[in-house]
């Protein structure tokens, strides 16, 4: 399989996670909104609110957004950025840059890949079509048009996972998948929970991430009580058997990179193997307790460090993998920083 190959099965996987963590936190956030759309009614909901569109823009990196140059107008009224990070794919970090990148992938992959899973990939375009074409000031047309895109994905995710053959371009597109899944989850656990709020607002913050992260049924059945930020980090980090936490997407791209090792480097660890044994390390060794124990101030500088270090080690384990198996002629992709 050639090194073009293998890069665009990465990026297929890294779009199409990112594109699915956009939808997800977008329909999030639109349920806040209709939750709380008269701003003195509750304070608690109108500050989650907030703090979940900063977080959007921090995730996807599509500054200014809700937080740089005339994101406290925004943050009023934000009906008008929400759509935009849906249908703008010209804008890196949007739903629709991500579909549009991924289409690009497949498209160049499309010998690797099933009659059925170019299907589902083909139908996303279709989807994000719909959503140019829906009125924005109509919130549960919108909302409509964004599950049938989630709908695609978990398709593409669940073809992915049961109908591929577990080849060199299946562990480039999985590993992908695991980079990216582990970049938006520090980055919303990082934009979201590391500043304590009043009780109310974290009790509707700590749901919503629950919520985006795919995670609430599991914890009301393991906890039966309101989200509280320990616990909530047992599942979303540490619980390896949870396949939306950090500790899973680490155990499978610690599989992935090890079989991507090259035959003359068999006695050898490779640069992304390093990387991700040092990141599983850092996560095995996390106290969730000391994490999620603010300082006087309400503050988790901590936790906020940790999720840094992660972020910082899974950026480097995708340049890693970009630099030891990838040859560019021409730059193929850019990936938004998360912040």
């Amino acid at each position: 399989m050639s090194a073009r190959a293998v890069e665009n099965l990465f990026w297929l996987g890294r779009y199409a996670e990112r594109a699915e963590t956009m939808a997800r936190l977008v329909r999030v956030v639109h349920d806040r909104r209709n939750d709380f759309q008269r701003g003195g009614a509750n304070p608690a909901g109108t500050e989650c609110l907030h703090v979940l569109l900063a977080a959007l823009t921090r995730v996807s990196s599509t500054y200014p957004g809700f937080v740089g140059h005339g994101g406290a107008d925004r943050l009023d009224a934000p009906g008008v950025e929400l759509f935009d990070l849906l249908v703008d794919d010209e804008r890196p970090g949007t739903l629709a840059h991500a579909v549009r990148h991924l289409l690009g992938a497949a498209q160049a992959v499309r010998d690797q890949m099933s009659t059925d899973t170019w299907m589902v990939v083909g139908a996303l375009d279709g989807e994000i079509r719909d959503l140019r074409m829906s009125d924005p000031h109509r919130p549960t047309i919108v909302q409509h048009t964004l599950g049938r895109v989630v709908q695609s994905l978990l398709a593409l995710s669940g073809l992915a996972g049961e109908s591929m053959v577990r080849d060199p371009g299946w562990r480039f597109m999985d590993a992908g998948r695991r980079i990216e899944r582990g970049l938006q989850l520090a980055a919303l656990l990082r934009a979201t929970v590391t500043v304590d709020r009043s009780t109310a607002t974290d009790s509707l913050l700590l749901e919503s991430v629950l919520i985006a992260a795919e995670s609430i049924i599991t914890y009301r059945r393991r906890y039966r009580s309101h989200a509280q930020l320990g616990t909530l980090l047992d599942l979303l980090v540490i619980d390896s058997d949870n396949p939306r936490a950090l500790a899973y997407q680490l155990d499978e791209l610690a599989t992935d990179v090890r079989l991507m090792r090259r035959p003359d480097r068999a006695l050898s660890l490779s640069d992304p193997e390093r990387l991700v044994l040092e990141a599983s390390t850092v996560l095995r060794v996390a106290d969730t307790a000391l994490l999620a124990a603010p300082r006087e101030d309400g503050t988790h500088p901590e936790l906020d460090d940790f999720l840094t270090r992660i972020l910082e080690l899974l950026s480097r384990t995708a340049a890693a993998i970009e630099g030891d198996c990838f040859v560019h002629l021409l730059p193929l992709h850019s990936q938004p920083a998360s912040s």
